[in-house]
């Protein structure tokens, strides 16, 4: 099989140690996200995109074979993010993981890792497959993931001619976080499984990675709320069972809050 190797001119000149920026555009008090993965809200266009990436394999230091964009938007609540994964091929993607949580080992697939407090000490995990499945976790210095974090957090992707898109919401009161820092650090990895690709917006490296030492900087998010910290779900168990009498109702319902 032929290997065509891009000139130097063609490969990107940044270095995977340089930190890029992206900057996160507040929502109008007008304006609102719905998930559906399209991307549609005219927001979304004010919003300029991180996508240069770099492929870490199979060619270390080139341009990716697909595009990557990522988008930030914000509210005083939550931190919304539109990514478009663009791919000429969108009927080869592999999506078959659906359980949650579960490592995306054979699929296409869409990281993201962020760092609230700046410090590459320790960050959140995320990553997305074409079919939707979420992932989330805590993660460590040494690259170390602890899947028993469960955050609160939404997504939808839609799949199209272009690729698939992923509209998320990240609710602020989700994370830990210094509201006084003028950046979070943040970073992207892309996977096309059926080329064996792995592109990164920053750490590159062979030697490098999705860690939270690499990580460029989101910009722009000032005056949120954390909120308490608490998301309380409602729930009901209910059972009945169907017992007709003359003197009774038909169906007895138990249930408990």
């Amino acid at each position: 099989m032929l290997v065509v190797r891009e000139s130097a001119a063609q490969q990107p000149a940044r270095n995977p140690l340089d930190r890029p920026t992206v900057t996160a555009i507040r929502l109008e008090q007008s304006e609102t996200i719905t998930l559906d993965g399209r991307l549609d809200e005219g927001a979304w266009q004010r919003a300029v995109p991180a996508k240069d990436f770099v492929q870490q394999i199979p060619v270390n230091g080139s341009e990716p074979t697909e595009k990557t964009e990522v988008r930030f938007l914000y509210t005083s609540d939550a931190l919304y993010m539109g990514v478009t994964c663009y791919d000429d091929e969108p009927e080869k993607m592999l999506g078959n993981t659906m359980k949650r949580d579960e490592g995306l080992r054979s699929d296409d697939r869409f990281m993201w890792i962020l760092d609230t407090f700046a410090d590459a000490r320790n960050g959140y995990f995320f990553e997305m497959n074409p079919s939707g499945l979420m992932a989330d976790s805590l993660m460590s210095p040494q690259g170390q993931t602890n899947r028993d974090w469960d955050g609160i957090w939404n997504a939808r992707v839609r799949r199209s001619e272009i690729g698939w898109t992923i509209e998320i919401e990240l609710p602020f009161r989700s994370f830990n976080f210094n509201p006084n820092l003028e950046s979070w650090g943040v970073n992207f990895q892309r996977t096309v499984r059926r080329k064996n690709e792995e592109s990164l917006w920053m750490g590159w490296g062979l030697n490098q990675g999705l860690r939270i030492q690499y990580t460029g900087q989101l910009r722009g998010i000032t005056n949120v709320s954390q909120g308490h910290g608490l998301d309380v779900r409602p729930y009901a168990v209910a059972s009945s069972a169907a017992s007709p009498g003359r003197d009774r109702k038909s169906t007895r319902l138990n249930s408990s809050h």
